[in-house]
């Protein structure tokens, strides 16, 4: 075998394991995780209130940073009114929000300034991230 056939031979197996690497991205499976319990939802200015991201919610992974945290995709489907799309002046421009559990602070927060039905109330307490001390505190202050 001459050493063009060779050079032919090993393109091609180049051309057809890009081919079927590529086939196979396109088709995989994305990574979903289904939230348990609400976490709250932060964003935009340090000062703005804490929003909740419900119980239930579809979290479609993205990618992990050595920071320690995992972004995920969430998707919302807008009724009622047409959004301006604007192109982005970044290649990558993302300004996420940030998601994490409820801890007493932000939890009398939400209690405070949010409309929690007692659905999401009993399953931020059950999930473990809020101490029976730390509840039995925020009823006593609430029950005051």
């Amino acid at each position: 075998m001459s050493i063009a056939s060779k050079i032919a031979c090993l393109l091609l197996g180049i051309l057809i394991g890009g081919i079927g690497l590529h086939l196979l991205e396109e088709n995989k499976m994305p990574r979903v995780h289904k939230l348990q319990f609400p976490l709250a939802l932060s964003g935009g200015s340090q000062s703005g209130p804490i929003s909740i991201l419900p119980k239930g919610t579809s979290l479609y992974y993205d990618q992990a940073f050595p920071e320690g945290f995992v972004r995920y995709k969430v998707y919302v489907n807008i009724e009622g009114i047409k959004l301006d799309s604007q192109e982005v002046t970044e290649k990558f421009w993302i300004d996420p929000l940030t998601a994490f559990p409820f801890d007493k602070d932000s939890l009398q927060k939400l209690l405070r300034d949010y409309p929690l039905t007692k659905e999401d109330l009993a399953s931020i307490l059950r999930s473990g991230h809020i101490s029976k001390q730390e509840i039995r505190d925020l009823l006593t202050e609430f029950s005051q």
